[in-house]
């Protein structure tokens, strides 16, 4: 288990033990005085939670929202809790979308030839200054009135819970480390290195561009590896894919690939799942059973397999097709296919239709008799949004 995995595992835990504990003290508490049956005290925790969650994901929006203007960005899509307004056309859209954070996310993009000198700093510390605020007036508001009784004590309650979940939302995005999502501490923590936040902005600036349905769009690669230029390289990757450019693309996974220890296993395990792909098509079948059994050990093979993502779901169904021959994980990856297809960036879908589709036919090529063309994903399905 990767250190980002042992640092996510130990933050829900730290985060359940403090909840555990404030509600069997401060919760505890509180129910005594607050002359209400267990049903409704029950409701009106949950009712604080949900007011709390929502409350604390609008702020922190909002922080990204005025950080981002302050550090002259242009603001591409916000999304509170799967409710999200998306830049398209030069007009925002909105659509129901899901999101890389704990309550959502806003997204932002360098003005066009500021990607080496804009900074994002306030984008990334604004939300967090506004939670500060909250809880200190919080804070001083329980001090002042928490011994009173009546719906008094319960509304500084009902404020003290959603103060609460705000600190933990703050909490969570302030480490500076990775968790399951790129959080606002490790971003500030990579990006205070000039390299790394000009790889920043420059992923910034290309997603948007190919989310908007540009071409020929300018992906510049980086030789010092980090998860950030490494995100950059991929990019780079599937243009050279597209161009059946596999030599150069290639080198640029074995950059990713050489640099294990400076990437999350997410980004090495699909750079993997990529190269074992490109390495069966570009060479014979004996070729690549040589480098599969020499270079893929069987715990790479079982991340690929448990990755619900395109690229290892098709690097997948050609290593269990072509090397294992084995038909029944073979199905069981086609399974997932519909899923990850939908999670699939828009401005991917195309090119992972094809790619995907290509990994079928080659399978049936050699097991015709297993029935996988029925399983090819059609073009009507890859323009659906």
């Amino acid at each position: 288990m990767k250190k980002e995995n042992i640092l996510g595992i130990i933050v829900y835990l730290v985060i359940l033990v403090l909840a555990v504990i404030f509600g069997l003290t401060v919760i505890q508490t509180h129910f005594v005085d607050a002359y209400m049956t267990t049903g409704q005290y029950v409701g009106f925790v949950i009712g604080a939670l949900v007011a709390g969650i929502i409350f604390n994901a609008i702020l922190y929006e909002l922080g990204h929202i005025i950080g981002a203007k302050a550090s002259h960005y242009i603001i591409t899509s916000v999304n509170v809790l799967g409710f999200g307004w998306y830049l398209e056309g030069g007009k925002f859209k909105f659509h129901f979308k899901g999101f890389d954070g704990l309550t959502g996310e806003t997204k932002i993009t360098p003005q066009e030839g500021k990607e080496a000198e804009s900074n994002p700093r306030w984008y990334l510390l604004l939300g967090t200054i506004l939670y500060a605020i909250e809880i200190i007036v919080i804070i001083v508001f329980f001090s002042i009135y928490r011994n009173e009784a009546g719906w008094v004590s319960n509304f500084v309650y009902f404020f003290l819970i959603v103060g609460v979940v705000g600190a933990v939302i703050v909490v969570y995005n302030i480490l500076p480390f990775r968790l399951d999502s790129l959080n606002d501490g490790y971003k500030l923590t990579m990006t205070s290195n000039k390299a790394n936040r000009t790889a920043y902005n420059a992923l910034l600036r290309s997603d948007y561009l190919i989310a908007q349905g540009a071409k020929d769009v300018e992906i510049p690669v980086f030789d010092e590896i980090t998860n950030f230029t490494a995100d950059l390289n991929l990019n780079k990757v599937y243009v050279l894919l597209e161009a059946k450019n596999y030599a150069e693309a290639e080198a640029l996974l074995d950059q990713i690939i050489d640099s294990k220890k400076t990437v999350s296993e997410k980004t090495y395990i699909r750079t993997y799942a990529q190269k074992i792909y490109i390495n069966l098509f570009t060479k014979s079948l004996e070729e690549s059973h040589t480098y599969y059994e020499e270079n893929v050990d069987q715990e790479t093979r079982r991340l690929i397999s448990k990755d619900n993502s395109m690229v290892s779901i098709r690097a997948y169904i050609l290593m269990s097709g072509l090397l294992d021959r084995s038909q029944s994980e073979c199905e069981l990856t086609i399974n997932k296919v519909k899923k990850a297809f939908k999670n699939t960036p828009d401005s991917r879908k195309e090119m992972e239709r094809s790619l995907y589709n290509e990994a079928i036919l080659k399978v049936d090529e050699l097991h015709p008799e297993w029935g996988l063309k029925e399983h090819l994903l059609q073009e009507s399905v890859a323009k659906k949004k």
